[in-house]
């Protein structure tokens, strides 16, 4: 995949292909990412499952994450046809290869490590992922009410034959009420959390805020408070109220702590910034409004695509421009039960609605379409990886142009593990042309700002 990317993108930076071939094509197995774990590697959700001829299979440990040469951060995909691989010397350095017809060593790579707070137990016995919080990178998500009302209202057929299709958006396959909504506490139905999941998070942000005074250690720098949304926008507020506040709480003025939800209106985003969210992201999925209707039917039929761009535009009042963002998935338009797009008309519509956030003062941000068990896709409905790189590279020139860079709190160079932009931003140097509008040049994005632009 290497060569073909270099055959279309003649002028981009090799890294910026690495990572595109890593994202779309993986990394083979060898023996150094077992021992990368052996050594302190942050371990992946999913181990590698190595067959031998007797039938046997082995489950094996591999790391979730690794730095290429501390130009980018990828997520560790296993996949034994790809063109890569890690191999690690007599000496203990590991380093990122080609595999093809000309082997080569590319660069020297470091895996991302395990942070201390991923050891603390609450006082009920739970580990800080059974607590609804996990590491990405520097990046702690918090999910503790991680089950989606919109997987379990249906439409109504046309044939008035009974209940339809869940309302869930096509692409998702883990907002189901399942054993771990009910470990939080989650309860289908029910607006309130268990009392104990906000004390629960709030010991383990404590515990995470610690690690900020140990700068010699892996630590945590910015928190995305994030779940399954309820079907009305007002009670989406109420449902992630105690959970900023319980977060703000225990990351004191540490972290930075961004707010995830489904779009609320503007008041609702007030009330987010004076519980303690600093900045806000609401996720629209697409631009084109027929993909929104087709591929998100329970946001398009409980929120609405207008009154979801509105909730935007109204973040921005609260939080300022530049904290307020937007993540897409880039190639629901281009498959059903999308509308199946032409390739330059999905660019074309990708490109409308990012100059659209971007002039309103709002980052957008696109990660690939996945197709995973459990969505609408097969696994051949991907986007191509040429297609996405050329994406990339259009919503790149509409940052450049107003010296926009994807903001630090929304995703930075150590969590942004599966995404291009903060890559192109890096390799091409609009990172160092100057600040965002979310703060000034030389600040650290990922720190909390001393107050929002809105508020102060």
């Amino acid at each position: 995949m290497e060569l073909a990317l270099r055959e279309h993108f003649p002028d981009l930076p090799e890294i910026v292909l690495w990572k595109a071939e890593l994202m779309f094509g993986g990394l083979r197995f060898t023996d150094a990412l077992a021992r990368a774990v052996e050594e302190g590697a942050a371990p992946n959700f999913y181990p590698y499952r190595r067959r031998h001829e007797s039938g046997q299979v082995d489950s094996i440990q591999v790391p979730y994450l690794f730095d290429l040469g501390g130009q980018a951060v990828a997520r560790i995909r296993v996949d034994d046809r790809a063109g890569m691989e890690v191999r690690r010397d007599d000496a203990g350095r590991y380093a990122l290869w080609s595999v093809g017809a000309a082997p080569r060593e590319l660069c020297e790579v470091q895996f991302v490590r395990k942070h201390g707070w991923q050891d603390f137990r609450t006082a009920d016995g739970l580990d800080a992922f059974a607590a609804g919080a996990e590491q990405l990178g520097d990046m702690i998500v918090v999910n503790v009410a991680p089950g989606c009302e919109y997987f379990s209202v249906r439409a109504e057929r046309a044939d008035g034959g009974g209940p339809g299709a869940p309302q869930k958006c096509s692409f998702c396959a883990y907002g189901r009420f399942d054993r771990r909504s009910l470990t939080l506490g989650q309860e289908q139905g029910r607006l309130a959390l268990d009392e104990l999941t906000p004390k629960r998070i709030e010991a383990v942000l404590r515990a995470a805020a610690a690690g900020v005074d140990e700068p010699s250690a892996p630590h945590a720098r910015h928190v995305y408070i994030t779940g399954g949304s309820v079907l009305d926008p007002v009670l989406e507020v109420e449902r992630f109220l105690p959970v900023i506040e319980a977060v703000r709480r225990g990351v004191g003025d540490r972290l930075r702590v961004t707010i995830g939800s489904g779009a609320v209106d503007p008041a609702g985003s007030r009330r987010y910034r004076d519980a303690g969210a600093d900045s806000a992201c609401y996720n629209l999925e697409t631009w084109d409004a027929a993909t929104f209707e087709a591929c998100c039917p329970g946001k398009a039929k409980y929120v609405g695509r207008q009154r979801w761009i509105d909730g935007l535009l109204g973040a921005v009042d609260a939080f300022g421009r530049g904290n307020v963002g937007s993540a897409f998935v880039a190639g629901l338009e281009l498959v059903p039960p999308g509308p199946c797009l032409s390739h330059d008309a999905f660019v074309a519509s990708v490109v409308e609605g990012a100059t659209f956030l971007l002039d309103h003062g709002i980052a957008p941000l696109y990660s690939p379409l996945w197709p995973i068990d459990g969505t609408s896709y097969k696994i051949t409905d991907g986007i191509p990886p040429t297609l996405y790189v050329r994406l990339q590279r259009e919503l790149y020139a509409l940052r450049a142009a107003r010296r926009f860079p994807v903001p630090g709190w929304l995703i930075c160079p150590s969590c942004s593990f599966m995404l291009l932009e903060v890559d192109f931003d890096r390799a091409l140097g609009l990172d160092r042309l100057g600040a965002s509008p979310a703060g000034r040049a030389g600040e650290d994005p990922c720190v909390r700002p001393l107050a929002s632009p809105a508020a102060s």
